[in-house]
């Protein structure tokens, strides 16, 4: 299936489900609402791509490239986010709960009001990147029930965000970046 196929389809309200789309160039088109849950995404490119509302439960993104794209409310549950790239994407009000987060960069991406309860977190080799929110907006931000690991939140604005049984001590950050953060039974 090309980016014409993928169109098309989406244009007459099809779901993409469990489509094999590895390696799938669907950059700078509109794509909002569409449902990729379950889908195999692995290497594919949305780069500056709206997916406003759109469906990725579940969906292997490995090493993809959603670069600038806008996935504002998405769905993003249970997903498999390592190495893919995610910086500058607008994730406000996005559900990445129980994702796989692994060398995943989401640096100077905006996270506010996101929801990332519960994910796994998958340490990388000692020659693999951290998953990086370097630059990252997660103000408002709820994560629950959560031990980072292999995470860096340097420079990543916190305030308001909500800390539940969070456990930072596989984590690299400023003490003081969690000052303006709500906190509840926080291990540093």
């Amino acid at each position: 299936m090309n980016k014409s196929d993928v169109l098309k389809r989406y244009e007459a309200g099809d779901f993409f489900k469990n489509e094999n789309l590895e390696g799938i160039d669907l950059s700078r088109v509109n794509l909002a609402k569409a449902d990729f849950s379950e889908a195999n995404l692995q290497f594919s490119e949305f780069k500056d791509t709206n997916l406003n509302e759109s469906n990725f439960n579940y969906a292997d993104l490995s090493n993809a490239d959603l670069s600038g794209a806008i996935l504002k409310n998405a769905f993003l549950v249970g997903a498999n986010l390592t190495n893919a790239n995610l910086e500058r994407t607008d994730l406000r009000g996005a559900f990445l709960s129980g994702s796989t987060l692994c060398s995943t960069n989401f640096r100077d991406a905006d996270l506010k009001g996101a929801i990332i309860g519960s994910p796994n977190w998958i340490a990388p080799d000692a020659f693999s990147p951290y998953t990086d929110f370097k630059g990252a907006n997660l103000e408002g931000t709820i994560f629950g029930e959560t031990t980072p690991r292999g995470a860096s939140i340097l420079g990543a604005k916190l305030t308001s965000a909500y800390l539940y049984e969070v456990n930072f001590s596989e984590s690299v950050y400023h003490p003081q970046q969690l000052e303006e953060a709500i906190t509840n039974k926080i291990v540093r």
